[in-house]
């Protein structure tokens, strides 16, 4: 039963988040806007650990890395929890200002929590079992897109707007951690070709 700690980890961070949200907003609605913000942040380091769980033992085989490994189902869990508690603070943001359904959540979100939801209900043994090859489609398809949803959506709405981002790349420290999971699912993918 130990190993379903890192669920509980994203579901409360999830709710730490919002109250930090909503005590920190001078008012309502910018404490939802904020609990909205903290939470896709609070999500992030839970998904990176997902994201490099198996790539780590193939770099350096310890127990903590192999501790991820095993335990990565439940660290993925926990990352949807705290990811679906940002969607219900967006969703209650969104409908305190009066847009409702969220424009953003239309476009990229919809893809992203039905992926989600589907990586959600097939995160067994029995599941993975029927689905086959498909199953690992879906969360590989699933994953990558999660980090480039993390990584570059915070400059993608400025790019297409022709306009330059807010955050710089260069001194953003969301876009370091996720350059070094990507230098070391790099790295593992070459160690595993050798």
């Amino acid at each position: 039963m130990k190993k379903v700690w890192p669920l509980w980890l994203g579901l409360f961070a999830g709710v730490a988040a919002v109250a930090a949200g909503l005590l920190v907003g001078a008012n309502l609605q910018e404490g939802w806007q904020l609990a909205a913000r903290y939470t896709a942040r609070a999500s992030y380091p839970l998904f990176l650990i997902t994201f490099i769980a198996s790539s780590l033992p193939r770099l350096h085989r310890a127990p903590w890395t192999m501790a991820l490994l095993r335990d990565r189902r439940w660290w993925g869990l926990g990352f949807a929890s705290c990811f679906f508690v940002h969607l219900l603070a967006l969703l209650y943001y969104n409908w305190l200002i009066n847009q409702f359904p969220p424009v953003g959540l239309l476009d990229r979100g919809v893809w992203a929590y039905a992926v989600l939801l589907a990586m959600v209900l097939t995160s067994t043994n029995s599941a993975r079992r029927r689905l086959g090859r498909w199953w690992n489609v879906l969360h590989r398809v699933g994953m990558w897109g999660f980090f480039f949803i993390f990584v570059f959506s915070p400059y993608f709405d400025a790019l297409l707007a022709f306009k330059i981002p807010s955050l710089n790349p260069l001194t953003d420290p969301y876009a370091y951690l996720g350059t070094a999971a990507l230098v070391i699912r790099i790295l593992a993918w070459r160690r595993s070709r050798v």
